[in-house]
């Protein structure tokens, strides 16, 4: 690796904020109204010309430009049409608040027109759902333009009430303004872009489940924190743990996705993205059996269940063991219990047990004898 693409990568890695949708159209709004205060608007409309052209010069060499492609295309929007009313009205060049409120209204016009383009994607069916995390960003960065929208209808309120209204000798305050729009308009779009990379990474950390239809094809995905989709069904790892011809079970109180109602299993967890079924059933083992070592799981069945409404993709396994001392429950203290397959059978319709149980009891009986019969195999 040479020097420089080093220095492109780390460039890449410490600017990872310029990946995402930034929140508003950067530097042509928020540069144009520090500037409008300082020089004449040509120079004005010249500088946010050159900020603009150096962000989309800067997102390219971070790898970000195709994630921002609307707000640069929002950003040359407002840049021009602020250019267009500017340089229309050449005789109202003795305050800054009017090169503002040409920017602000620039602004409120792409809003607008932005929001007739989105109306009209959703009108048509053009929109694509895309994954949870675009829709939270793409809704974050809404959020705050809609902010924006009704700070610039208002300053633009206060600034024709105080062009009309404000003796000459306020001339003074009306510069203060002009600097407070400026500097209000800078915070907010700083707070709302720290407040963006902070959902950012809160959603680097979340984990994601895959929603699946019933050829586990999948359709979309859902936060683990959030473990609900109508669009279809969420998979699920159960392990059974069998000794003889028991099994080992505990009663949960109520349900709670993926656990439910009744006498079942403990060891149940969602199977999230980038992990295999198997591989998690050997995590169940290595996280609760304290006293298995290397304890391999078996895969048993694949089969759809509903809990609460919600569909499930269930992945089987079972987990044989020697000796029922062998799971060591205490080192996440449980309130379970060995149960003999006869007693589960001959209590069924009386116990509450788990809708997940009942329909599995049937391969559990034949897994159980086939461990027995090739434990008496063996022993021979």
């Amino acid at each position: 690796m040479t020097t420089q693409s080093r220095y492109l990568h780390a460039l890449r890695r410490r600017l990872g904020l310029m990946q995402l949708p930034l929140p508003t159209e950067f530097f042509t709004f928020p540069v144009g109204l520090v500037l409008s205060l300082f020089l004449p608007p040509l120079l004005a409309l010249l500088g946010a010309a050159l900020g603009l052209g150096l962000g989309i010069l800067l997102l390219w060499l971070v790898g970000g430009l195709a994630a921002n492609r609307p707000s640069v295309g929002r950003s040359l929007f407002v840049l021009l049409l602020w250019a267009a009313l500017a340089l229309s009205f050449d005789d109202f060049y003795e305050h800054p608040l009017w090169l503002q409120s040409l920017l602000l209204f620039s602004y409120i016009t792409s809003s607008l027109v932005a929001g007739i383009y989105r109306w009209g994607r959703d009108r048509w069916g053009t929109l694509s759902c895309g994954c949870l995390r675009s829709r939270i960003l793409r809704e974050e960065r809404l959020r705050f333009e809609r902010i924006l929208i009704a700070f610039s209808l208002v300053t633009l309120c206060a600034i024709s009430a105080c062009v009309h209204l404000c003796p000459v000798e306020w001339g003074a305050l009306l510069q203060y303004f002009a600097i407070f729009v400026a500097l209000f308009t800078w915070g907010v779009y700083a707070f709302e872009s720290l407040h963006l990379l902070w959902v950012n990474k809160r959603l680097d950390r979340e984990q994601w489940i895959p929603v699946v239809g019933d050829q586990q094809q999948q359709l979309g995905r859902v936060p683990l924190t959030d473990a609900r989709s109508d669009q279809g069904r969420l998979p699920v790892v159960r392990l059974m743990a069998t000794t003889g011809d028991m099994l080992y079970l505990e009663h949960a109180e109520r349900e709670q996705l993926p656990i439910a109602a009744g006498y079942d299993t403990p060891f149940v967890s969602w199977l999230t993205e980038g992990c295999r079924p198997e591989a998690l059933a050997q995590l169940l083992i290595d996280q609760r059996f304290c006293g298995v070592r290397r304890a391999r799981p078996r895969f048993l069945l694949h089969y759809h269940e509903t809990l609460e409404g919600q569909p499930l993709s269930v992945y089987l396994y079972a987990v044989d063991i020697a000796e029922p001392s062998q799971l060591l429950v205490d080192c996440q203290p449980q309130q379970g219990r060995w149960w003999p397959l006869e007693h589960i059978t001959a209590q069924l319709g009386q116990l509450d047990f788990a809708p997940y149980l009942r329909a599995e009891l049937p391969y559990l009986e034949q897994t159980i004898l086939l461990a027995q019969r090739l434990r008496q195999g063996a022993s021979l």
